[in-house]
């Protein structure tokens, strides 16, 4: 039985392509950009540095396509959850459970946008821009009848709380603080984020 193709690896991509884009999520979600060569990418790939340059003009280039690539994922999988449902509870509930799924099947991917947002983000498509995770917690958390301007927190607050929490806990369970998988942390945080939504 063949695995299926990682999300961010297309169906027509060659054999070294899909290796050099492998390659280099993994390297890049454990070293980062900055420490993360040409080079190294080759090697763990299994192909030359030409090979590389055949797919990417750099490796800014190659890593701006996975930025994009594994963001739109994300966002995607996300705001089909709150589309998916109605109501503040259930919502919130859904977006919660996609998210740590994500982090689950997807923990290169996470880690990877997290620790290189502040310098891909600005460098991204307008339109990938336009749909920030930021603003899928804000529309979520606009919903809670403990938000707003009557009940004294600021929907922003309140979405830049929920969304450092996802992205904190991912951290602590990759690097062993808190035990994994992160969908066994759902129902403390649903918990959490109900409060503070209500």
């Amino acid at each position: 039985m063949v695995a299926p193709l990682p999300f961010y690896v297309a169906e027509d991509d060659s054999a070294s392509k899909r290796e050099i884009l492998r390659a280099a999520l993994k390297l890049f979600s454990e070293r980062g950009l900055a420490a993360t060569s040409i080079r190294d990418i080759a090697e763990e790939s299994g192909y030359t540095n030409p090979a590389l340059y055949k797919h990417f003009e750099s490796k800014d280039a190659l890593a701006l396509h996975l930025f994009e690539t594994c963001h739109a994922r994300v966002w995607t999988i996300c705001s089909a959850a709150l589309s998916a449902h109605r109501g503040f509870e259930d919502k919130l509930d859904a977006y919660v459970e996609a998210w740590l799924a994500l982090f689950d099947e997807e923990p290169e991917a996470l880690s990877f946008l997290a620790d290189s947002a502040r310098v891909l983000w600005p460098r991204s498509r307008p339109s990938l821009r336009r749909k920030t995770m930021i603003g899928l917690a804000r529309s979520l958390m606009s919903e809670a009848t403990g938000v707003g301007a009557r009940a004294g927190i600021d929907p922003d607050v309140a979405a830049a709380s929920m969304q450092g929490t996802l992205a904190e806990l991912a951290r602590m369970i990759q690097v062993g603080v808190v035990p994994g998988p992160a969908r066994r942390w759902h129902a403390k945080l649903v918990a959490l984020f109900r409060r503070l939504g209500t």
